[in-house]
């Protein structure tokens, strides 16, 4: 006799037997035809594993990286080998471009600049987005960054007022001003320390993060950043952070599987999502009584698109979308920003010359003292502290690679690609080429940019660090203003050099960060 749960085990049996010829064709038969493909053009690289790919070796060199690697020495910028082991390794096996394997999916990297240029610029629309595992999906959000055809357009129009030179000049006063608060707490921390040597030592990268997230904070919920909800989205954000970069270097498998940690991803942005929303209604019930508007913050610009007068009309914003381009802003601006401003602490720790010659400047245009608005309106004076910034963003990118995927075969210079493959884009390689940055591409060399950044190396496009195309980061004229604020007022007021507990031995997980910190001996100016 027949039951139920025959039925049901019969199904599923049925269903196994169905899907495996298709399972077997993605996990076995494609990888060794894409393999063969290639291999007819030249181009090979590490074997594929079934299911895993080239995650196994790639996970053990960068873990022999990490353990096996003495630290460099402070002068030394040529950090590929440390950052990068996996491509470092493949590259010098297979060439500057070759095959390798996230899971089951094929991907290629190149350090052919006019090849990656020709996928940023993205003409025919192949390359529509970027190539994220899920984790960082929902920490980004699906916003301007990763969202895609006629979505992206609508985004990008109601995105890019929030970066016009008012909402920048705004931006920049609230930078300022979240500065001087943490420059007076250094301030008080040195004169407080016994012994009379008016020095202390502080971790700038702790001291960053928070001053970025403080900023980001201020310039997305205004004077309500510290309502309760709004910094439970904040703490989520922050937690989310750490457990999209725990996951980066686990096998493929486990990116889709409901372990404890995608489930407590989900759960925090369950929960973050519960909290914009209940901002958002705030604001509109206070609209709707005449208590007053939307808020001059981003989450106020945001919501004047969503706005119910414009729902229906084409060019406007879901709640949903709303909350993903709030993600998007935090996740992607509040990292690589405090990244950028400790890579550039350190750079002028280690050569000391050019901090002297960029406190020079920054005094001469903006002065030791009195308002800082005196820095916002000198921003564009300070050629010197840009040129250094610049430099930085090339030697130590906050992101060292991305990753953009294929959305048809195509023919990228002589190389036929298969649809779904995955274009490496190793920056922070490319940006030490020296047939593209000149003999003195692993120096640390501001005045390569002093005619401008198309004029710095023998490409106009060779520098990546905000991306190229169409699909650039939106917000990186915010990112450069907002440390050069932050530079120039901690500039105004301490010299500074590199602590003898540091350790040169940079790392890469979500951003470009130094292995344990990075401690520098601040002095106070006047004393």
């Amino acid at each position: 006799m027949t039951t139920g749960l025959d039925v049901v085990w019969a199904a599923l049996l049925l269903a196994v037997l169905l899907a495996l010829p298709l399972v077997l064709w993605h996990l076995v038969v494609r990888p060794r035809a894409v393999a063969r493909s290639f291999a007819r053009q030249g181009i090979r690289g590490p074997a594929y594993t079934f299911l895993a790919g080239s995650m196994p070796e790639a996970k053990r060199l960068v873990a022999a990286g990490r353990i096996g690697v003495p630290p460099l020495d402070a002068g030394c910028h040529d950090i590929s080998p440390l950052v990068l082991p996996q491509f470092h390794k493949w590259v010098a096996q297979y060439g500057k471009t070759f095959l390798y394997w996230i899971g089951p999916i094929p991907a290629i990297l190149s350090l052919d600049l006019e090849l990656i240029k020709q996928v940023l610029a993205d003409r025919t629309g192949l390359f529509p987005k970027d190539f994220m595992i899920p984790v960082l999906k929902i920490l980004f959000g699906n916003g301007v960054i990763l969202i895609n055809g006629d979505d992206w357009k609508r985004h990008r129009k109601v995105v890019l007022p929030a970066f016009n030179h008012e909402k920048l000049k705004s931006m920049t006063v609230v930078t300022a001003e979240v500065t001087e608060q943490v420059i007076q707490r250094w301030r008080n921390q040195i004169r407080q320390k016994d012994g009379g040597h008016q020095t202390a030592e502080i971790d700038v990268n702790l001291a960053f993060n928070d001053l970025t997230e403080e900023i980001i904070g201020r310039v997305a919920f205004g004077t309500c950043q510290n309502h309760p909800d709004a910094r439970e989205v904040v703490l989520a954000m922050r937690e989310m952070q750490k457990l999209g970069t725990r996951a980066m270097m686990d096998p493929p498998i486990l990116w889709y599987l409901p372990t404890r940690r995608n489930m407590r991803v989900k759960s925090l942005d369950k929960l973050l999502r519960t909290k914009i929303m209940a901002i958002m209604q705030a604001r509109v019930d206070a609209k709707s009584s005449g208590r007053g508007g939307y808020g001059d913050d981003l989450v106020g610009l945001l919501l004047e698109a969503w706005s119910p007068e414009k729902q229906g009309k084409g060019e406007t914003l879901t709640t949903q979308e709303v909350i993903d381009e709030w993600k998007t802003f935090f996740a992607a601006g509040q990292e690589t920003t405090a990244t950028l401003l400790v890579w550039a602490m350190f750079l002028l720790s280690v050569h000391p010359q050019w901090q002297d010659k960029v406190r020079e400047e920054v005094l001469r245009e903006c002065g030791d003292d009195g308002e800082v608005s005196n820095v916002v309106e000198a921003l564009g004076k300070l050629e010197l502290l840009h040129m250094v910034l610049l430099e930085t963003s090339r030697l130590y990118p906050p992101i060292v690679y991305i990753q953009r995927r294929a959305a048809s075969d195509v023919l990228l210079k002589d190389i036929s690609v298969p649809r779904g493959t995955v274009i490496s884009i190793p920056i922070g390689m490319l940006h030490r080429d020296k047939d593209v940055w000149g003999p003195d591409a692993d120096e640390f060399n501001p005045m390569r940019f002093q005619n401008g950044i198309s004029r710095a190396a023998k490409d106009p496009k060779a520098l990546l660090s905000f991306s190229q195309g169409p699909r650039a980061c939106t917000g990186q004229s915010f990112g450069l203003m907002e440390a050069q604020v932050v530079m120039a007022l901690i500039l105004r007021k301490f010299c500074f050099s590199l602590s003898p507990k540091y350790v040169h031995k940079p790392k890469y997980l979500i951003s470009l960060t130094p292995k344990v910190g990075m401690p520098l001996i601040l002095r106070n100016i006047d004393g």
